[in-house]
């Protein structure tokens, strides 16, 4: 079993769906949060970082029973992009902002 939670507008989204956060879902093995997010149906646009136990993940990262997991969607303000970790954990996600060179 694991725990589901969105910030910003996802939260709004399971509150609504699921009635109260955070969600529990039964997880037997482990998955991606790519495909977590495809079994809340939450296009992959959606979602710059997931947070897994507390800590910024890429969408690659692997999820295991037990683990409490956060969706995170692009428009994180400021300086906490760089301080939790998201630019450098998932440079290959289209949602997440990129440094333009000049």
């Amino acid at each position: 079993m694991i725990e589901v939670r969105g910030f910003l507008h996802l939260d709004a989204a399971f509150r609504k769906k699921y009635g109260k956060i955070p969600v529990i879902m039964n997880l037997d093995k482990p998955i991606t949060g790519a495909e977590l997010a495809e079994e809340f149906e939450i296009p992959l646009d959606e979602i710059e970082v997931i947070f897994v136990n507390g800590f910024v993940q890429a969408l690659d990262y692997v999820i295991h029973p037990g683990d409490r997991v956060a969706f995170l969607p692009p428009g994180c303000p400021g300086p906490y992009r760089i301080a939790l970790g998201f630019y450098g954990k998932n440079q290959d996600n289209e949602a997440n902002f990129k440094i333009k060179k000049k």
